[in-house]
């Protein structure tokens, strides 16, 4: 899992390096935006993540092109969407007596809005906010009830397009309700 996302890292981190000269504008009102993301599970005290956290999201930009800039031309994009992320932990347990394995199943649901700004040819950042629930359920012989809690997030990252349709995007996000997004995430990004 970390070979895979130094991978994404050092692929999102070159062709930054190597911006193209296509000039690709990167969003646009109208635009349908999906990504596909792999991050670092926020694990805490004894837990193993068994699954990382892979997420699915999506937007529509919404206005774009409000900000008139001499250096960057009309820029300036908002965008409204949604998030899905889920993941799996388990952690191993001895109380002397007997011995087991509890789990968790955790799903991350979020309705988010997003700014965007492009600052160089094919280099879209961005950064916003999220609302939603994650949601845990207990796998394995558990005994747990399943459990919802609200989520607020602040988020923010950056694609690289290298066509009209494919990029790839890092992204780095903060859960106020007890860290259960992923700090860092990696992946591609389609646009539509």
């Amino acid at each position: 899992m970390k070979k895979v996302l130094f991978l994404l890292i050092s692929v999102f981190a070159f062709a930054t390096a190597n911006a193209a000269s296509s000039g690709i504008e990167t969003a646009q009102k109208g635009d349908f935006n999906l990504g596909l993301m792999i991050g670092i599970p926020p694990v805490g005290d004894h837990w193993d993540a068994d699954i990382p956290m892979v997420s699915l999201d999506g937007s529509w930009v919404i206005s774009s092109g409000f900000i008139n800039t001499s250096k960057f031309g009309q820029n300036g994009a908002i965008d409204l969407g949604f998030y899905y992320g889920t993941c799996l932990y388990s952690f191993d347990w001895n109380n002397g007596h007997q011995k087991g394995t509890n789990g968790l199943w955790q799903n991350a649901l979020l309705f988010r809005s997003g700014f965007h700004f492009q600052f160089l040819k094919n280099l879209d950042t961005y950064a916003g906010a999220g609302v939603g629930v994650n949601i845990w359920s207990p796998t394995q012989d558990s005994d747990w009830k399943t459990d919802s809690k609200g989520a607020f997030s602040l988020y923010t990252g950056a694609k690289y397009y290298f066509s009209d349709m494919f990029g790839v995007k890092l992204e780095f996000a903060h859960d106020f309700n007890e860290d259960n997004l992923p700090v860092l995430s990696a992946g591609i990004a389609l646009k539509f």
